[in-house]
């Protein structure tokens, strides 16, 4: 992240790879971009996934998503919701 700055891409594929690769991790300094990231965007293909990651990290995971996730929900498309629905319980 020092040498090639992926936690502040304006790319948002090249974003959610490292954002992923971030929560999988237990990146620390990545995290806010996280947030920034699923408050600022909707799109499917991204949120189910880095939920599902975040979902499966116990403890901090689980609490980032849900604490995320009630705060960007209602600006999310209904397919985004109810696919989220399924994975953020």
């Amino acid at each position: 992240d020092a040498q090639f700055s992926f936690t502040k891409s304006q790319n948002d594929e090249i974003l959610f790879a490292w954002l992923m690769q971030a929560v999988k991790h237990h990146y620390t300094p990545a995290l806010p971009a996280v947030h920034d990231f699923l408050t600022s965007q909707g799109r499917g293909k991204f949120c189910t996934p880095l939920y599902a990651a975040l979902m499966q990290q116990p403890g901090w995971g689980v609490d980032m998503a849900k604490q995320i996730y009630a705060e960007a929900r209602p600006g999310y498309h209904e397919l985004t919701r109810y696919n989220v629905d399924k994975v953020v319980k």
